[in-house]
C-alpha cells in the first residue's frame, strides 16, 4: 500500500494506522489543511483524522491552482483511492462541501462501499440554482471589499497588501471552483449525513442547506450553531463535540458488530 503519511494531498498530525475509521477533513476557500491541524486531540482515538491539502496553499504553495470542481475531483481520485479501503467519513465547510460531495460520488462511481457518514458544513445543496454575484472574476479593490463583506479573512491580512496579492489568486481560483460548478445529477450518495450551518450565515440559509435530503440516499439530521458563516471557527469546540458523538456511534456499532460475529 502507498504510505501516504509522506503524500503532499494528505495531512495527519496524528497517525493512526490502525485506527477503526478514517475522517477526511476539506477545507473551505482560502483554506489549508492546517484548520484541522488539532482536530484529532479532540475527537475518538479510533478515529485517523486526515486533513485534504490542495495543491497552491501550504507546502504546496508553488504548485498550479486547481480552479475547476472536476479537475480537483479528477486529482483528488487516485490518490484517495489507496485510502479508502476500511470506513471513511469526510467533513467539509464551504467549498470543501462541495468538493467532498463529489468526490465521495466518484469514489462512489467506482465501486468503492466503504463510505458510513458525510458531514457537509455552511454549503447549499449542490443542486440549488447560485445565488449572489460571481466574484472570481471582479478587479481587485472590489474583490477585497467582497472578501471583507464575506468574513475568514483577519483584518490585518486585508491591509497588508504585498501578502494579499501573493493570496489573491488562491482565493480567485478557490471561488471559481464553486461558482463555475454545476450540478451533473445523476444517482443520490449512499451515505448517512449531518449538515451543520451557522444561523447568522446569510449566504447559506438553513433551509437550502436541508435540501441536502435529496441527493442522498440514508439518514440525514442537522444541528444549527450560533455563529456566521465561519462558525466552524468561533464554535469549534462544539463542532467536534458533534462530529465526535456521530462518528463514536458508529465506531461503538462496529465494535458491536465484531463481538455479535
Amino acid at each position: 500500500m502507498v504510505n501516504f503519511y509522506n503524500c503532499p494531498w494528505f495531512h495527519v498530525t496524528r497517525p493512526a494506522p490502525t485506527a477503526t475509521l478514517r475522517l477526511f477533513c476539506f477545507p473551505y476557500a482560502g483554506g489549508s489543511a492546517n484548520i484541522y491541524h488539532e482536530w484529532a486531540d479532540s475527537l475518538p482515538h479510533e478515529v485517523e483524522v486526515i486533513g485534504v491539502q490542495y495543491p497552491g496553499r501550504g507546502s504546496r504553495f508553488s504548485e498550479p491552482l486547481i480552479p475547476t470542481c472536476q479537475a480537483m475531483v479528477a486529482a483528488l481520485l487516485p490518490q484517495i483511492r489507496f485510502l479508502t479501503n476500511k470506513p471513511f467519513a469526510f467533513f467539509g465547510h464551504s467549498n470543501g462541501g462541495l468538493i467532498s460531495y463529489e468526490l465521495a460520488r466518484a469514489l462512489q462511481r467506482a465501486g468503492n462501499q466503504h463510505q458510513v457518514h458525510h458531514f457537509v458544513s455552511g454549503h447549499r445543496a449542490v443542486h440549488l440554482p447560485r445565488t449572489g454575484h460571481v466574484l472570481h472574476t471582479l478587479p481587485d479593490e472590489m474583490f477585497l471589499r467582497e472578501l471583507e463583506r464575506l468574513g475568514g479573512t483577519p483584518p490585518e491580512l486585508l491591509v497588508q497588501r504585498e501578502i494579499l496579492e501573493l493570496f489573491m489568486p488562491v482565493l480567485r481560483a478557490d471561488f471559481s471552483l464553486s461558482e463555475t460548478y454545476q450540478f451533473p445529477g445523476g444517482a443520490p450518495l449512499k451515505s448517512n449525513m449531518t449538515l451543520l450551518c451557522g444561523e447568522g450565515d446569510s449566504d447559506v440559509p438553513a433551509n437550502d442547506m436541508l435540501r441536502w435530503a435529496e441527493l442522498i440516499d440514508g439518514e440525514i439530521d442537522h444541528m444549527c450553531f450560533d455563529g456566521d458563516h465561519f462558525f466552524i471557527n468561533s464554535h469549534r469546540k462544539q463542532v467536534l463535540e458533534l462530529v465526535g458523538e456521530r462518528l463514536g456511534e458508529i465506531v461503538g456499532a462496529a465494535k458491536g458488530e465484531h463481538r455479535a460475529a
